[in-house]
């Protein structure tokens, strides 16, 4: 294939934007303070609106001034439309909720872990409904990259938060709706470009959390919380705008190089994740870190190396 290593380092940049949004996300949900945390368990629906709008906004602006949305119009109609419509409902509303909710319920260490078993869910849907071939080696690169993610975010029972079963319920949801949505936007994308597909994933999903927040939230103090913060405001619009780069990257490395090489490198997020705590927030990783790290990292090389004519598939 040509340009391969080219989509693996972009594979990579998306997992290092994502991390990037994770980082940023948590800063602005924690600058908003005390007052909007009285929405309770709806504090990430507020949140996960605000990112994913300004997700949706910045890729109209950029895909507009480009001339790519001109042909919005020719997508809905076809079956690979749907497809794409089903892969926003699925992966925006309901996983990024569910993933919130694990951050809230369980602790971002366990959501951060349990979550990035997403391509464990991916990669078997693409074997039985995309017939995306896999090797023996991606397949151990894949157990060894799900085991790094469980080692880095595990804590001991004493310092399980009250709801932890449940968050851990939403953090595992989160995984299956993820690795369902990116089976469903591969399938859409047959005869739709990426840029196209994942404006209208946000768009779609950023429409639906902003109609639900207007619903559930409608004559609550939260919006006066919310704007009496800008700075906070802006740090989640800021996490949108960068989760918009990364999902197009993710949209499209997954397209050209196929779902598992497509996750397993845009599952090097949980490094950079922890490399931006270590950097920015002062935060020192522990052994057990490093060592989940570096199993993510060896997971993701051996899946990502171009295959060999002779390596048996699965």
């Amino acid at each position: 294939m040509k340009r391969y290593p080219l989509w693996l380092l972009l594979g990579v940049l998306s997992g290092f934007l994502w991390g990037c949004n994770n980082y940023l996300y948590a800063a602005g949900a924690h600058g908003v303070g005390d007052g909007i945390l009285s929405a309770g368990s709806l504090f990430p629906l507020v949140c996960t609106a605000v990112n994913d709008v300004s997700a949706g906004v910045f890729l109209i602006v950029v895909n507009g001034v480009r001339g790519v949305l001109c042909f919005v119009h020719t997508v809905v109609p076809r079956r690979s439309g749907m497809f794409l419509i089903v892969a926003a409902l699925i992966g925006g509303p309901l996983g990024q909720l569910s993933y919130c909710l694990g951050i809230l319920w369980a602790g971002a260490t366990y959501a951060l872990a349990l979550s990035a078993l997403y391509p464990v869910v991916g990669c078997i849907l693409a074997r039985v409904f995309l017939h995306q071939q896999m090797t023996a080696r991606m397949s151990l690169g894949i157990l060894l990259a799900v085991a790094g993610a469980i080692i880095t975010g595990f804590t001991t029972p004493e310092s399980a938060p009250p709801m932890l079963s449940v968050g851990l319920l939403c953090a595992l949801l989160a995984a299956f709706c993820w690795g369902t949505e990116i089976v469903l936007a591969v399938r859409g994308m047959v005869d739709i470009e990426p840029d196209l597909a994942i404006t209208m994933r946000e768009t779609i999903s950023g429409t639906v959390l902003l109609a639900m927040t207007f619903v559930v939230l409608s004559g609550s103090s939260v919006w006066i919380s919310l704007s009496a913060k800008p700075l906070a405001l802006g740090t989640l619009a800021l996490a949108g705008i960068v989760a918009g780069a990364s999902y197009f990257l993710w949209y499209a490395v997954n397209r050209t190089i196929g779902c598992a090489r497509g996750m397993a490198t845009n599952a090097t997020y949980i490094i950079w994740g922890v490399l931006l705590q270590w950097g920015l927030g002062n935060d020192v990783p522990s052994e057990r870190i490093i060592l989940g790290c570096v199993l993510v990292f060896v997971g993701v090389l051996l899946v990502s190396l171009y295959p060999k004519k002779e390596e048996t598939t699965l």
